[in-house]
C-alpha cells in the first residue's frame, strides 16, 4: 500500500508548483495587453495535446484550472468582441480531445446507472431552466447564468476512463497540488498586502481583482482579534474562490489522519499539510466554509463512533488535529506581525478605514435584504421556476452600490442564497435533482462503510466533502459555479458503483401483474397464539 502522504505528493509536486508560478507570472505581465493571446494559445493547445495522449491527464488538467482559477479569467482573450477566459478555452480543448478518443480511438463511454442517473435528472432541470430563461428573460443574461453548468460535460471523460488505482492517484495528486497552490498563494497574498507599500498594494490588488482570483478587504474588527496584532488595528482578509478546494482537502487530510495513519510517524507527516490548510481555512474568514467544515466533521465524528474506534485512538486523532491547528494559528500570527520588511503606515492611504470599517456587516445585511424579494419572485412560479437570468430588485447596503444609486436599489440575477437561486430558476425539479445526487453519494458512502471496502476512507472523505459543499451552498452558491459543479464530477471515481443495467421494456412488462384475478382455492387459517 502506498504511504498516505505519497498518495497526494511526490517529486513532481514541486514541478507543478513551479509551472503554476510561471503561468501566474506570465499572466501578470500580459494582463490587459494583446500579448495575452500567446500564453492563452499555449495553454489551450497544451490541454488538447495532453487530452489526446491521456484522458486521465486531460481531465486532471481541466480540474486543476477549476480548483485554482477562481472565475476562470486568469488569462483572457478577445475574440470577435467577446471575452474568452482560459477556463472556457481549456473546456473546449478537453472536449475536443475527448471527441478524438471517441471517433479515432473508438473509446466508448461506459455509463453506470447508479452513478449517472442523478445527472440525467440534473440535465432535465437545467434544460427546464434554460428554456424558461430564454423564453422569459434576456437571452444574454440567461446564457450567462446557465453556461457554468456546461461543467457537467466532464462526466463524458469520467465515463470513458478505466479508473485504476493509478488513474485515481492522478486525480488525488492534482487535487493536492491545487489545494497547496491556493493555500500557499493565499498566505503569500496576506503577507504581501500586510507589508507592501501603498503603490505595491494597488498594483497587486489590480491584478488579483481583474483576474478575479481573490477578494481582498481590510478589516478592523472584531476588536479582540485586532488587539492581538501590533502596529495598527487592522489587517487584510484575502479570500480566494479556490479556497473551496482548501476546505475540501482539509477534510480529506482529516480522514487520512483518522482512518489511515495508524502510527505516529504517519500522522506526523500529515501535520504540516493539515496546518497549511487550516491556516487558510481560518484566515479566509468564510463563515459559509466554516459551517461546511463543521457539518462535514460532525458527520465524520458519527462515522468514527459507529466504527467503534477506541477512546485512545480518538484522543490521538484529536491531539494530531490540535497540534496542526496550533501551528496554523501561530504561523498566521507570525506572518502578519513579521517586521521583514517593516510594515508600512497605511493610516493616510486609501485602504485605511479604521474602526468604522463594517464592510462585512453591510454585506450580510444586504444578503438579508435580498431574501424577501427573492421569495416573492419564487412565489410567482414556485413549481417550475422562472428560468435562468431571472432578475430580482432589492435594496442593497453595499457602499459601492450606494455611491452609484443613493437609494441602494439594485437589480441582479446572481444571488448569495444558494438553494433559493436553484428554486427560482429551475423550480422544484432543480431542488429534487440536486437532492437525488446527494442521496446517491451518501448511499455509496454508507455502503463503503457497511461492506468495509478497501478504500472506504476515500469514499467517506469525499462524501463528507459533498456534505460540506451542500452546507456551504446555503450562503455561498457553489452548486451553480464551475468549482462546485466540477467537484461533483471529481468525486465520482472514488466510490464503488454497482453496475446495474437500466431496465428494458421486456423486463418491465414481466413485472406488471396479470390483469386476471386468481380465485382463492383455500381459505386462510389463523393460528391461535
Amino acid at each position: 500500500m502506498i504511504p498516505v502522504l505519497k498518495q497526494f505528493f511526490d517529486q513532481n509536486t514541486l514541478y507543478g508548483i513551479g509551472g503554476l508560478l510561471i503561468v501566474h507570472a506570465v499572466a501578470w505581465f500580459t494582463q490587459h495587453t494583446v500579448w495575452g493571446v500567446i500564453p492563452f494559445a499555449i495553454i489551450v493547445i497544451g490541454a488538447l495535446i495532453i487530452t489526446k495522449r491521456s484522458l486521465v491527464w486531460g481531465l486532471a488538467f481541466a480540474m486543476l484550472e477549476i480548483f485554482i482559477g477562481g472565475h476562470g479569467h486568469l488569462i483572457d482573450v478577445m475574440i470577435g468582441g467577446t471575452t474568452l477566459g482560459v477556463r472556457q478555452g481549456i473546456f473546449l480543448a478537453v472536449m475536443l480531445g475527448t471527441l478524438y478518443h471517441i471517433v479515432v480511438k473508438h473509446v466508448r463511454p461506459r455509463f453506470v446507472a447508479e452513478r449517472d442517473l442523478s445527472f440525467v435528472f440534473l440535465a432535465g432541470a437545467i434544460a427546464l431552466g434554460t428554456i424558461s430563461g430564454f423564453a422569459r428573460n434576456s437571452l444574454g443574461a440567461a446564457f450567462d447564468d446557465m453556461n457554468g453548468y456546461a461543467t457537467f460535460a466532464y462526466l463524458l471523460p469520467i465515463a470513458m476512463i478505466v479508473w485504476t488505482p493509478e488513474a485515481k492517484r492522478v486525480l488525488l495528486w492534482t487535487f493536492a497540488l491545487g489545494a497547496t497552490w491556493v493555500a500557499g498563494s493565499s498566505l503569500l497574498l496576506l503577507y504581501l498586502f500586510t507589508h507592501l507599500p501603498v503603490e505595491g498594494i494597488w498594483a497587486l490588488y489590480g491584478f488579483v481583482r481583474d483576474a478575479r482570483l481573490a477578494e481582498v478587504t481590510i478589516l478592523s474588527n472584531p476588536e479582540w482579534l485586532m488587539n492581538l496584532f501590533p502596529n495598527g488595528p487592522w489587517y487584510f482578509r484575502v479570500f480566494e474562490q479556490g479556497q473551496f478546494t482548501v476546505m475540501m482537502f482539509t477534510l480529506v487530510l482529516i480522514a487520512a489522519v483518522v482512518f489511515v495513519a495508524k502510527e505516529w510517524k504517519e500522522r506526523k507527516m500529515l501535520i504540516l499539510p493539515l496546518a497549511l490548510m487550516l491556516a487558510v481555512d481560518v484566515s479566509g474568514q468564510s463563515r459559509s466554509f466554516w459551517l461546511g467544515l463543521i457539518a462535514a466533521v460532525g458527520v465524520m465524528a458519527i462515522v468514527i463512533l459507529w466504527n467503534r474506534t477506541p477512546i485512545r485512538e480518538i484522543l490521538r486523532v484529536k491531539a494530531t488535529g490540535a497540534i496542526a491547528l496550533c501551528i496554523a494559528l501561530l504561523s498566521l500570527w507570525v506572518l502578519i506581525v513579521l517586521p521583514i520588511p517593516p510594515r508600512p503606515d497605511l493610516t493616510n492611504s486609501p485602504y485605511y478605514k479604521g474602526h468604522e470599517d463594517d464592510t462585512r456587516e453591510l454585506a450580510v445585511s444586504s444578503r438579508w435584504n435580498l431574501l424577501g424579494p427573492m421569495m416573492t419572485e419564487i412565489g410567482n412560479n414556485p413549481l417550475w421556476g422562472s428560468g435562468f437570468g431571472t432578475p430580482v430588485t432589492y435594496i442593497s447596503d453595499d457602499p459601492r452600490i450606494r455611491a452609484m444609486n443613493g437609494t441602494g436599489e439594485y437589480t441582479t440575477y446572481r444571488f448569495e442564497w444558494g438553494y433559493q437561486d436553484i428554486w427560482l430558476k429551475m423550480g422544484v425539479p432543480g431542488l429534487l435533482a440536486f437532492g437525488f445526487y446527494l442521496v446517491t453519494i451518501l448511499r455509496a458512502g454508507y455502503r463503503s462503510i457497511a461492506e468495509r471496502e478497501e478504500t472506504r476512507w476515500l469514499s467517506i472523505s469525499m462524501a463528507c466533502c459533498v456534505i460540506a459543499l451542500y452546507t456551504s451552498h446555503i450562503f455561498s452558491p457553489y452548486l451553480n459555479h464551475p468549482i462546485g459543479l466540477g467537484f461533483m464530477i471529481f468525486v465520482l471515481p472514488f466510490f464503488v458503483w454497482r453496475n446495474k443495467p437500466l431496465p428494458t421494456m421486456e423486463s418491465l412488462k414481466g413485472r406488471i401483474p396479470s390483469a386476471s384475478i386468481t380465485p382463492i382455492q383455500k381459505a386462510a387459517t389463523i393460528r391461535e397464539t
